[in-house]
């Protein structure tokens, strides 16, 4: 597993894909936008569900 270094993101990643798992892509996305996140890492958590880790 890869560690991440930035804990700020690494608790928005996990807000963003417990959102987007309960269908709530915009707050997500506005959430994870606000926090800094790439826009890249936003796409992933939204909608590649399948290549979030799984520690998230």
């Amino acid at each position: 597993m890869i560690n991440r270094n930035n804990k700020l993101f690494e608790i928005a990643v996990k807000k963003g894909a417990v959102l987007a798992r309960e269908k709530h892509y915009l707050s997500a996305s506005t959430m994870m936008e606000k926090t800094g996140l790439p826009y890249l890492v936003i796409e992933r958590v939204l909608y590649e569900p399948h290549n979030i880790r799984s520690t998230d």
